[in-house]
This record gives C-alpha cells, sequence and structure tokens, in this order.
C-alpha cells in the first residue's frame, strides 16, 4: 500500500494499493488477475469527485478499447467519463454497486465497478503507474497540478 500526503488533515491522505495498475486522468484502478481485470475508482477520484450519486456502466458484452468510457459518474462536483485503463470486453458489471455508487466513497478498492476479460494485457498495461515509485511520481504530479488550480485545500 502506497499512502500518499498532501497535509496533515485526514482528507488530504491518500492510499492506493500499488499492486494496482492506475489510468491516471481518470483515477480508475486495475486489479490484474490472470486476463481477467477488475475495475474501480481510486481514492483520490473519488475524494475529488465528491460523494458520487450517480454511476452508469456499459453492459456485460461490450467490449472496450484502452482509454474508451466504460461508463460515467455524477456527483455534486463531477459529471463525466469512468476511461478504461486496458482493453477487453465487459463480463461483470457490479450491479449493487451501480445502484448504491455512495459505495465507492466509504470503501474504493473493496467496490469494484466492472470486471473485463483483457484483449492486449501486456501493451496495455505499459505507462500506467503501478509499484511504489509510480504511484507516488504521478501522484505528486497530480497533487501538484490541483494545488496549483487552488482545488487542494491541505495544509
Amino acid at each position: 500500500m502506497v499512502t500518499i500526503k498532501a497535509g496533515t488533515k485526514e482528507d488530504c491522505i491518500w492510499e492506493f494499493p500499488d499492486e494496482f495498475y492506475y489510468h491516471e486522468k481518470d483515477h480508475i484502478w486495475a486489479k490484474v488477475e490472470d486476463d481477467k481485470v477488475t475495475f474501480g475508482l481510486d481514492a483520490f477520484g473519488t475524494w475529488a469527485a465528491g460523494e458520487i450519486k450517480q454511476m452508469r456502466t456499459f453492459p456485460v458484452g461490450r467490449t472496450l478499447r484502452k482509454n474508451q468510457a466504460f461508463g460515467n459518474i455524477e456527483s455534486g462536483k463531477y459529471i463525466g467519463p469512468m476511461r478504461a485503463p486496458i482493453s477487453g470486453k465487459i463480463i461483470e458489471v457490479n450491479t449493487d454497486v451501480v445502484s448504491n455508487p455512495s459505495k465507492v466513497n466509504q470503501a474504493p478498492y473493496e467496490n469494484w465497478v466492472i470486471v473485463i476479460e483483457a484483449g492486449n494485457l501486456d501493451e496495455d498495461l505499459k505507462g500506467l503507474p503501478h509499484g511504489k515509485e509510480g504511484i507516488e511520481k504521478w501522484m505528486k504530479a497530480e497533487i501538484d497540478d490541483y494545488a496549483s488550480k487552488d482545488l487542494l485545500k491541505c495544509d
């Protein structure tokens, strides 16, 4: 687990499982198990979005390209797509989370959104933040970007 701190306030500390891969822009995590990959929203993404009020996903059977939207979320602060960090075919949708999307805010790494059967896993994983160093480098840039836009209220 990688802990990222942007201050001492509890709201400014986020954790990222270092065995996961991450979509840099949309803060989607990808847990790889053989050729099956589970997607969900990471802790910083859920913090940035605020309480997620609505979630929609594409149905089982839909094929996705890397960076293609697989659904969208709506919160008080954000309305937009969730993009796939890895290409593949949707084989499962977590209907409980889609029906109760605020669960993602409460436990982002336990409340996954979809599972895909990967199409081009080795190639798609290249360049995705992963491991302690990759996550720290990515999140430092992300925190600096948020701070420069006055979106990060940390001490």
